[in-house]
């Protein structure tokens, strides 16, 4: 089985780390520039995992599932990240309304469960991300 990893995953990866790192500052009081409050952290989570999305999830975007969404509900990573979807909605809401511990650190959880979902994936996965201009779908 040969993995596809791409220089993508890599990015997304930084960015996961880079997330985690805000996290424990926040949560630490490190005294870092921008993070002097749970809300001023949840903003830059967001900041940081909207690129991290956007790099790494190119493959979706790309894909016949995005295509065909109801065929991504045939690949269990797939199903659990969009699930997850409405609920890094709601985490961003709640981190940001409240600015409590729990709601900031409930958003560095999902968004690093998302990412790990979504490189698991990528890593597991036995064919090309990119779609087939030959690929032929029956409805």
């Amino acid at each position: 089985m040969r993995t596809h990893l791409t220089w993508r995953d890599g990015v997304a990866t930084v960015f996961a780390m880079l997330i985690g790192l805000v996290t424990l500052a926040v949560v630490n009081a490190w005294g870092w520039p921008l993070l002097g409050s749970y809300k001023a952290g949840g903003i830059v989570l967001l900041a940081l995992a909207v690129p991290m999305c956007a790099v790494g999830g190119n493959a979706f975007w790309n894909s016949v599932a995005f295509e065909h969404p109801a065929r991504a509900f045939h690949d269990p990573y797939l199903t659990v990240d969009m699930v997850l979807a409405p609920v890094a909605i709601g985490v961003v809401v709640g981190a940001l309304v409240t600015g409590s511990q729990e709601w900031f650190l409930a958003l560095g959880a999902v968004i690093g469960l998302k990412w790990l979902v979504a490189t698991t994936r990528h890593a597991v996965e036995t064919e090309p991300r990119i779609r087939s201009k030959h690929l032929v779908l029956s409805h």
